[in-house]
């Protein structure tokens, strides 16, 4: 008889051997044959034969497996690990939603204290305060070649502020311990370095420049042009009106002239319109009136997330 379904094998009846009792040719002809056929049907290590269904491995490995060369090859762990880390490399940023970094890379920091030393990394002596680990020299040195001492985000092992002119190479600044900032990434949108030609300015990589609000200078407001002529009554010689009530008789106060004036009833009355007011011509220089001087917002839509970097 053949495997039976859970995989195990039954010996047929009659066939065990014993001494002095012989094996009828019927039990002994089903023994081979259920030999031939389990041979038949077992994996020839040699690749003559194919599997006819699904290898379960019932938790066990496979091993010794060489890495894949065609897209039906089987994988094995240190091929995809090999791939998936070319993904990414040193000095590659990601957008997350994540509060923590991943393994093999660095949160850039959303705070500041101030001091600018927060968002440093360096060697395990540096007493950078992001990350200070030996897995950092790689990152350091990436940054290290494209950093500007015109904006220096290089600080020696007691946190002063420094430049690649005053430290040498990066080695040399590794091995004296020194920091290195990742820059001040939170709040700020993100640009791309270069210049892209007429009107553009030169950008650096780690370099920041614009502000939330801003308050106009005097050069910033558009030049507005002030002056006129004005005729109208520098002197009041008469006041025809209108009252609300047809019948209210009540005189009239005139007070002040020209842009001065200012008519009312001089008994509760109200005047509803001034018909006419004689008048001769006269001038009046127009003033300018401050405004508030406040600032206003800077920022274009935005939404924020959080960001790593690949040591």
């Amino acid at each position: 008889m053949p495997r039976q379904s859970n995989g195990t094998y039954q010996q047929p009846a009659n066939t065990s051997g014993i001494p002095s009792t012989p094996i009828s040719s019927t039990a002994y002809n089903a023994l081979i044959t259920d030999i031939g056929s389990e041979i038949t049907n077992s994996l020839d290590r040699g690749g003559r034969s194919a599997m006819t269904a699904p290898l379960p491995m019932g938790g066990q490995k496979i091993t010794g497996m060489a890495d894949p060369t065609v897209s039906t090859d089987g994988a094995t762990k240190n091929y995809v690990d090999t791939k998936t880390a070319a993904f990414f490399s040193t000095g590659d940023v990601k957008l997350t939603l994540k509060a923590f970094a991943d393994p093999g890379w660095v949160l850039v920091v959303s705070t500041g204290d101030g001091s600018g030393l927060v968002g440093t990394i360096g060697s395990a002596a540096s007493g950078a305060v992001l990350r200070a680990n030996a897995d950092c020299q790689a990152l350091f040195t990436l940054l290290y070649t494209v950093i500007s001492d015109a904006n220096s985000p290089l600080f020696t092992s007691s946190g002063v502020l420094t430049t690649r002119a005053a430290q040498g190479t990066a080695a040399t600044a590794w091995a004296a311990n020194c920091r290195i900032h990742l820059g001040f990434w939170a709040g700020r949108a993100i640009g791309v370095t270069g210049n892209s030609g007429s009107g553009f300015t030169a950008r650096v990589p780690l370099a920041f420049v614009g502000e939330e609000t801003h308050v106009l200078s005097a050069s910033e407001i558009p030049s507005i042009s002030s002056g006129g002529s004005y005729s109208g009554s520098a002197t009041v010689n008469s006041v025809n009106w209108v009252a609300s009530n047809p019948n209210d008789s009540t005189a009239v106060s005139v007070v002040g002239g020209g842009v001065g004036l200012a008519v009312s009833a001089a008994s509760g009355g109200t005047v509803s319109k001034i018909q006419s007011i004689g008048s001769s011509s006269g001038s009046v220089a127009l003033t300018s009136t401050n405004t508030g001087g406040t600032a206003h917002n800077n920022m274009q839509p935005s939404i924020f997330v959080n960001a790593m970097v690949k040591l």
